[in-house]
């Protein structure tokens, strides 16, 4: 008796300790997904990071590259700048980006340092390589050379509603508002002001307050 239920007991079935190919296959399916998801949220956040960019630098700041010699020893050539004209006002002593309009020569882009503003009267004495600005003596550490260079301009010159005078640092290497092909410059051809110089990267940074302009006291 005790065989007979014996064989009426199913036998039970070996687990060979190796997993179906159908569930191997769901397995690599959701490995599959996880990692297109993780490739679309990745592309998501690149496409984010793109737009804050793009409106950074098409309304905020935008890269500036310099190109020659002129503004030495402020700036060297191939230079890379920030530059920013958000809520931007001309002031005396910074340094700008000009558009091509400004060079009615060559239609370069220009980078220069503004010497006056509107309203205001510059005179340069060529001989002595001063600059005077309403009657007082400009005081210029940044300059590379004193101001010899005479590039045609008439002085005295009250700079026009709307404009500005500027200059290169690099006085005698520098063609600007003393030529005529130059000029006073109108404001809307400002692009920017220069804000902090990222390459190379020994130089990097904010480009020093020793752009401001200061008067000569009377004394000195």
């Amino acid at each position: 008796m005790e065989n007979q239920n014996k064989k009426n007991i199913p036998a039970q079935p070996e687990f060979s300790g190796e997993l179906s190919p159908e569930y191997n296959m769901g397995e690599k399916d959701s490995k599959q997904k996880n990692r297109v998801k993780e490739i679309l949220e990745y592309a998501e956040s690149l496409t984010l990071v793109f737009a804050v960019m793009l409106l950074i630098f098409t309304f905020i700041a935008r890269p500036a590259t310099v190109d020659g010699t002129s503004m030495l020893p402020t700036l060297e050539d191939q230079e890379r700048l920030v530059i920013s004209n958000l809520f931007y006002e001309p002031k005396a002593g910074d340094i700008v980006v000009l558009c091509g309009e400004a060079d009615k020569e060559e239609g370069r882009t220009l980078i220069k340092r503004i010497i006056a503003t509107e309203g205001q009267t510059v005179d340069i004495d060529f001989e002595a390589g001063e600059v005077y600005v309403d009657g007082e003596k400009l005081s210029e550490p940044y300059i590379l050379e004193p101001t010899y260079l005479d590039e045609g301009t008439e002085f005295p010159l009250t700079v026009p509603e709307g404009e500005i005078f500027v200059m290169g640092d690099n006085r005698n290497g520098s063609r600007d508002s003393r030529s005529t092909t130059i000029g006073t410059v109108k404001e809307e051809y400002i692009v920017g002001r220069t804000l902090f110089r990222f390459f190379p990267f020994d130089r990097f940074g904010k480009i020093g307050d020793t752009g401001r302009l200061n008067i000569v006291s009377a004394e000195e």
